[in-house]
């Protein structure tokens, strides 16, 4: 994983504080979805991801299998970006299931699908607006951003990341 901001803060924390821990921010590109557990190494409990993944000729199962291995290794907020992103979110909601039951009150592995945002607009939801639930606050402080086999994606993000976490979104 590629470190791309260390220390990170939201601007919204500034308006709305919140207990969140300064973050660090990192890319973790993979050619297929299959490989992001393996990749994924966070330095906390738990973790929120931006999924950036053309995900019309996955199967289901696969990308079921993949959520659940996530959840079990922390995932506390996801996101997902790109073709089929709505999809890929009731995946990963269905594999959150189990744990969301173990869960008290309001907490829950919060998903989201960002189908009609650019790139950057998604980027921009999940720096300043993916705020893990009040159980996993504390324990969340590494935003990994993964995208599946696409480098035109990834040199995206690397070109864009400062726009997103430093500039208001434009109108």
């Amino acid at each position: 994983m590629e470190l791309l901001l260390s220390g990170f803060r939201s601007q919204i924390e500034q308006i709305v504080p919140r207990s969140l821990s300064a973050r660090g921010v990192y890319l973790c590109p993979v050619t297929t979805i299959d490989e992001l557990p393996g990749k994924i190494s966070t330095t906390a409990r738990n973790f929120v991801l931006l999924l950036a993944c053309n995900a019309e000729s996955l199967r289901g199962e696969e990308i079921e299998h993949v959520a659940s291995k996530l959840v079990e290794q922390g995932l506390a907020y996801f996101c997902a970006w790109g073709s089929d992103c709505e999809r890929v979110h009731d995946l990963f909601d269905a594999a959150a299931q189990g744990k969301n039951e173990q869960l008290v009150g309001e907490d829950v592995v919060m998903t989201t699908s960002h189908k009609d945002e650019s790139l950057l607009e998604a980027l921009w939801f999940f720096l300043h607006s993916a705020f893990p639930t009040r159980y996993f606050e504390t324990s969340c402080t590494d935003w990994v951003i993964a995208v599946v086999g696409n480098p035109a994606w990834e040199e995206e993000i690397r070109t864009k990341i400062m726009e997103a976490a430093f500039e208001p979104p434009s109108e």
